[in-house]
């Protein structure tokens, strides 16, 4: 059935206390994140019961799972009917807001803060390049087959693209895909800016700053320190702002203020901070290796477990920058495949679900839910199936175990960010994309199996 997504924002609106207790409403990939003045005034019950929700998660901001598309949709017509603000620190200013409590620093919302805006460019830019090094690899194979040869600087298997006209899209591709992820320094600068309250083009400077080539020059490396170094530069740039703001006349605020700021920081972060998180982000990124390589695929099982657990509390997010890091390093993520098991167990499970149950609001949750997670993302079935069922999340979770146990068995990675389920696989890593798909399907049929023992147990229905 075709979701009403203008009735969807009108019960929301009515759940939430009415219009004038929205402080700031935007979206993430699957989910609409609205905070309020005054929580007491928000029904979060009946908010779950709204036809469409999928669910409601209560953290610093309040989380309505609605899906993939439908979340952009109702976020955008709660903004213009109530003509509320997207950015946190626009709402901030607003004066008529009733006692607000001051939030404790989660780190995990930080991290989730700064990445989720980014992660449209990102999913845009490395499904793109999969599709490029599909193209790319068919092409050689092509090259090698005709016996064609290299022709000035053009390589055997860009003339074959070039034959066929591809070549042009090849190359386009590649200018995207590089336009984001040889600039994520800059985006992740401005906005982690946006959360510590420093103005984003601040940001977006410092994080310019660590990918300048003239850096050798000052005995450092362009991304040394990498995207961790970054957050933490603005970070600390965000107290220089401050502390120089009250020792500087209001009359060269304007001037001063962002000039000794910058040189501070700028100081601070070629000599200090680049260096050590240098050396923090290769800890981590060996760690997790030698965690991956010495436990292998039994190490993949309990990580492909435990990561819907994540997603389903959003701790997941903090994973994000992890991820970059090994990209930047290795030129592939590991654990990113891993985890992206995930949405193998929960759609094998919900595949049983829809199997089993005799309820119809069951069974159309899973006509929903099921396609759109086979293809891009799992929140849908997470929340709109396996976790209201109780155990098919549990028998959805081991499923997703046992397609991370042959993800590691197979030493599949990813080569970037990107969707889950079948969209994800152009970016397995050295052309393993059958690889992926035997886990994956291994994984789905470990779920439905499992659950579908346990449900008849259950006399599930």
């Amino acid at each position: 059935m075709k979701k009403n997504y203008e009735q969807m924002a009108e019960q929301i609106i009515a759940c939430s206390g009415g219009g004038n207790n929205f402080l700031t409403v935007t979206n993430c990939a699957t989910r609409v994140r609205v905070t309020y003045k005054n929580m007491d005034a928000v029904q979060i019950d009946e908010m779950k019961k709204i036809e469409g929700v999928l669910s409601v998660i209560v953290n610093d901001a309040v989380q309505i799972v609605v899906g993939p598309g439908a979340c952009n949709k109702i976020a955008g017509i709660i903004q213009d009917k109530l003509n509320v603000p997207e950015d946190p620190e626009i709402a901030g200013t607003d004066s008529g807001t009733t006692a607000v409590k001051k939030k404790k620093i989660n780190i995990f919302r930080i991290f989730s803060d700064i990445f989720v805006p980014i992660l449209p460019a990102m999913i845009a830019g490395g499904v793109l390049q999969g599709l490029n090094n599909v193209l790319k690899n068919y092409a050689v194979s092509k090259a090698a087959g005709a016996g064609i040869q290299a022709i000035g600087d053009l390589t055997a298997a860009q003339v074959w693209l070039q034959n066929y006209h591809l070549l042009d899209l090849s190359n386009i591709i590649g200018v995207i895909y590089a336009a984001v992820f040889s600039f994520l320094a800059i985006y992740v600068g401005y906005n982690a800016a946006k959360q510590f309250k420093v103005e984003p083009v601040l940001g977006a400077v410092l994080g310019c700053i660590t990918l300048q080539g003239t850096l050798t020059t000052l005995g450092s490396t362009a991304g040394q320190g990498g995207l961790i170094g970054v957050i933490l530069g603005v970070f600390v740039m965000s107290y220089i702002q401050k502390a120089v703001k009250k020792i500087v006349p209001n009359a060269v605020d304007v001037v001063i203020t962002p000039v000794l700021t910058m040189l501070i920081i700028t100081v601070l972060m070629v000599k200090i901070f680049m260096p050590v998180c240098g050396v923090l982000s290769t800890a981590i990124v060996n760690g997790l290796m030698w965690l991956l390589n010495t436990t292998g695929p039994f190490g993949g099982f309990v990580l492909s477990a435990l990561a819907p657990l994540l997603i389903s509390t959003g701790l997941h997010q903090g994973l994000t920058a992890v991820h970059m890091e090994m990209i930047n390093s290795l030129g592939r993520a590991p654990l990113l495949a891993v985890q992206v098991m995930s949405n193998a167990g929960m759609v094998g499970a919900s595949c049983a679900i829809y199997l089993m149950t005799k309820q119809k609001a069951v069974k159309d949750a899973c006509k929903g839910a099921i396609p759109t997670s086979f293809l891009c993302v799992g929140e849908p079935v997470i929340y709109g199936v396996c976790l209201p069922s109780g155990f098919g999340f549990i028998t959805g979770s081991i499923g997703a175990g046992v397609g991370g146990f042959f993800i590691r068995l197979f030493d599949v990675s990813f080569s970037s960010m990107g969707m889950a389920g079948m969209s994800a696989i152009p970016l397995a890593a050295d052309g393993k994309y059958l690889q992926y798909i035997i886990s994956y399907f291994i994984g789905a049929a470990a779920a439905f199996l499992l659950t579908l023992v346990v449900g008849r147990a259950k006399h599930y229905q």
